[in-house]
């Protein structure tokens, strides 16, 4: 009996340690998984919002069968405030170790798990106002189910609140978000739900019910989300006692895109259900158009510096702010990049619709790759290789549209509609005068073909003087207008540049808050030695490749060298040069992690081209650091906590 009794004791002892070790590595990997999240987090933060908008651990606390940590996400402060408060949102998250946690055994769940955690706010200074809004409960609470091979399944809720700051109010419905993220965010699906928000300064004031997001992507090479996008709400209202109240209904975008061989391709759907200006009701809109050949680099700046924007945007809707010349000489040098691949474009649909009938707008066309402009804004040659549209006017729709433009109060029914109908038919005849279409059962139909240089309107060759005269006030036409023929075009600065001189480098360096010094190497060629600063290598240089005395160059080398500690798996390099084509990575022979991209001016080069690529070359060193920090802690095993 006694031996009986020894070997249960035993083996429950065994048991209870077996548990015990499988709790603690479950909880070891959980720290692991982590850190390397909050990276690729921060990453993605960067690339669609700020580079100053982080998530840090502030402490991690792991014991065998639980563990406790908090992490702090921190926002920039607002250059015009004058408070000393720290812009930050605490989070506590309360870990339960896999694989078998007690308390799902007890409930009958035998499903082996890495962790249950559940998040929740902490007040902190800048907070404060939310957690007094209403109650002393959490603004943010949620549970996250990670399975054993990393893949977390996320219920979250954000609570509503109200509240005022100065003439500033908000009143939020709350949120809810459902989502199932992959190891590094490398797979996104999830939907989150937005119930309403409305927000004023007294002057303006922005309206939102309804929105839901929705997603289904996975990481491409190039770090875009490749999958399925949805983004809609039912109502938006932008009103202002300066300006015309804005509104619109039953608004939804889908986008579905492809990657294959480092070119995407996709469709992309908008609907708006109802649009309104001044309460007025303008009609509805379809815009249904795909899109191929578009190369994944370039498409994935354009697109991060465009999330931005609309962040930036989203933040600032009561008081919108432009963009600045830097970002728009940016898009003109991604949109220039894009061209490079010959993209096609395929305007399947553009439909406005009101009560008295429809307008519809198709086109094909085929673009070719063309120079920047001088300034770098705007291209130097049409980019058109081919184009066909075709364009279909209602004139009741117009009619109707006129009538009820002109409509005033006091004015009498009978010479608004003589004045609208004058002025329909003044459209109509300047349209047939200047051969841009022909009338059909009550429809101006447009037919325009450009090939081989030529604009044909209707079949018949025609310049493009009288479309743009039509067009002129409503979209920019310098795409369409080549360079002039005749006469000598001036100097160019822009595309001045033959050679890289080292002060123009030096300046940009400057510019940029860089510090660096002059030296040589063995081969007596040109080294800028750049002090690295926040950008994570731990040296940074600029060589002048075979030029000897000559103090420019053609050919100059940007170079990123990271110490020999900071080590990763050789996948984790092939996997970064599969996604990043505008520079390389490899490891030396002391196994020295070493970044490099190359700048030639052979056939000239402008300014700001240079500007754009050493700002690329840096944002790549700092993207690198980032992601080798993360692959870092998850092959090592033995993660720390990012200081504070």
């Amino acid at each position: 009996m006694i031996k009986k009794l020894l070997i249960s004791g035993i083996l429950l002892a065994t048991g209870f340690a077996g548990y015990g070790g499988a709790s603690w590595w479950a909880g070891f990997r959980i720290q692991s998984q982590s850190y390397a999240a909050v990276d690729a987090l921060n990453l993605h933060l960067s690339r669609s919002w700020s580079d100053q908008v982080r998530l840090s651990a502030r402490a991690y606390q792991r014991g065998i069968f639980s563990s406790e940590s908090s992490y702090v996400l921190s926002f920039p402060t607002n250059k015009d405030s004058t408070s000393d408060t720290k812009r930050e949102i605490l989070f506590i998250n309360r870990i339960t170790h896999g694989p078998f946690p007690l308390a799902n055994l007890l409930k009958g769940d035998f499903v082996a798990i890495g962790a249950i955690i559940q998040t929740e706010s902490v007040q902190t200074p800048w907070t404060e106002t939310l957690f007094n809004a209403k109650t002393r409960q959490p603004f943010v609470t949620g549970q996250t189910r990670v399975d054993t091979n990393g893949v977390a399944t996320l219920a979250w809720s954000v609570q509503p609140l109200e509240f005022r700051d100065d003439a500033l109010g908000v009143k939020f419905g709350g949120a809810q978000l459902k989502a199932e993220l992959g190891p590094q965010l490398k797979t996104r699906k999830g939907e989150l739900l937005l119930e309403s928000l409305n927000v004023t300064d007294g002057l303006t004031t922005v309206d939102l019910k309804g929105a839901k997001v929705q997603m289904d992507a996975r990481l491409g090479a190039s770090g875009l989300p490749v999958g399925l996008h949805t983004r809609e709400f039912n109502k938006l209202t932008w009103s202002s006692v300066n300006a015309a109240t804005l509104e619109l209904e039953k608004f939804k975008v889908r986008s579905e895109l492809k990657l294959e061989d480092a070119e995407f391709s996709g469709v992309t759907d908008i609907n708006i259900g109802a649009l309104s200006i001044a309460q007025k009701k303008i009609g509805a809109f379809k815009l249904a158009f795909s899109y191929d050949k578009l190369g994944d680099r370039a498409l994935s700046s354009l697109l991060e510096l465009y999330h931005r924007a609309l962040t930036n945007l989203a933040m600032n809707a009561l008081d919108p702010e432009p963009l600045s010349t830097p970002e728009i000489k940016k898009v003109w040098l991604y949109l220039q990049s894009l061209l490079k691949s010959n993209p096609n474009l395929h305007l399947e649909a553009l439909t406005w619709e009101t009560a008295a009938g429809k307008s519809q707008l198709t086109l094909n066309t085929r673009l070719n790759p063309a120079e920047l402009a001088s300034g770098g804004i705007g291209l130097r040659s049409n980019p058109i290789d081919t184009l066909d549209a075709t364009l279909t006017i209602s004139q009741p729709m117009v009619n109707a549209l006129v009538l009820q433009l002109l409509q005033k109060p006091g004015m009498p029914a009978a010479k608004i509609k003589s004045l609208a109908d004058r002025e329909a038919r003044r459209l109509a005849d300047l349209a047939i005068q200047l051969k841009l279409g022909r009338v059909q059962q009550g429809k101006l139909v447009s037919h325009f073909n450009v090939q081989d240089g030529e604009l044909r309107i209707n079949g018949q060759r025609s310049t493009p003087e009288p479309l743009l005269k039509l067009l002129g006030s409503f979209i920019p036409v310098r795409f369409f207008v080549g360079q002039s023929s005749g006469g000598q075009e001036g100097p160019d600065e822009a595309l001045s540049l033959r050679h890289l001189d080292p002060e123009v480098l030096g300046a940009i360096l400057s510019d940029s808050d860089f510090a660096y010094e002059e030296t040589r190497d063995s081969d007596g060629d040109l080294v800028l030695k750049v002090a690295p600063g926040d950008a994570g290598a731990h040296s940074i240089e600029i060589i002048f490749s075979g030029c000897r005395k000559d103090p420019t160059c053609e050919d100059v080398l940007l170079r990123a060298t990271y110490s020999a500690a900071q080590s990763a798996p050789l996948k984790f390099f092939n996997d970064w040069n599969l996604r990043n084509r505008w520079a390389r990575v490899y490891v030396n022979d002391s196994g020295t992690p070493i970044l490099e991209m190359d700048i030639s001016a052979y056939g000239g080069i402008g300014q700001d081209a240079i500007e754009a690529m050493v700002s690329t070359f840096f944002k790549l060193v700092r993207d690198f650091s980032k992601e080798l920090r993360a692959a870092e802690k998850v092959g090592s095993g033995t993660p720390t906590p990012t200081p504070q």
